[in-house]
């Protein structure tokens, strides 16, 4: 036999930590539901062990050196960063505003005039020279969006073309058995 009567009161009267307890208890109840024998017996052991393991310390809460999760991560690379990468980071103001500089100049060439009124490329020319006027920041933003719009729309368009010479590949060789 065991030596533990009622399971449920032999836990309850041992002192863990309430996550800890509510496992026990949990054990504790499947054990006095079984009638006395093997398996019973064998919960209670089981019971015993998980009891008297000794719980885990307490992990340590990590109070946030900054408001971004990754700013631990940013402030070590910013510290190994070499030369090359301060300069990366030094022009990288400058790359930018050439890039919208160009875009803009793009915008002001002459629309051709005879595209009419409601024509979506004369209105677009114009709505983005309109933000260029009101809020040229936002500009830089949008334009910094629609680029990296289109560098994944090439990219996804390089993955079709791949996808469909795979899945051609496959194809040929099936012909070539069926004949």
């Amino acid at each position: 036999m065991s030596g533990i009567e009622d399971p449920v009161t032999w836990v309850a009267a041992q002192g863990a930590d309430p996550v800890r307890q509510r496992i026990l208890h949990a054990l504790a109840v499947r054990a006095a539901s079984e009638p006395p024998g093997a398996l019973r017996d064998k919960l209670i052991a089981t019971l015993r062990l998980r009891a008297s393991k000794a719980p885990l310390p307490p992990q340590k809460q990590h109070t946030p050196a900054a408001a971004h999760p990754l700013a631990g991560l940013l402030a070590l690379l910013q510290l190994d960063a070499g030369q090359e990468l301060r300069q990366v980071r030094i022009h990288h103001g400058t790359w930018r505003k050439l890039r919208a500089a160009r875009s803009i100049a793009d915008l002001n060439a002459p629309v051709a005039g005879h595209l009419g009124p409601l024509n979506g490329q004369a209105l677009a020319t114009r709505a983005l020279q309109q933000i260029h006027e009101l809020a040229p920041d936002y500009l830089h933003r949008l334009l910094a969006q629609m680029d990296a719009i289109a560098a994944l729309e090439t990219l996804h368009a390089s993955g079709e073309a791949e996808k469909q010479a795979r899945a051609s590949k496959k194809k040929a060789p099936e012909r070539q058995r069926r004949r």
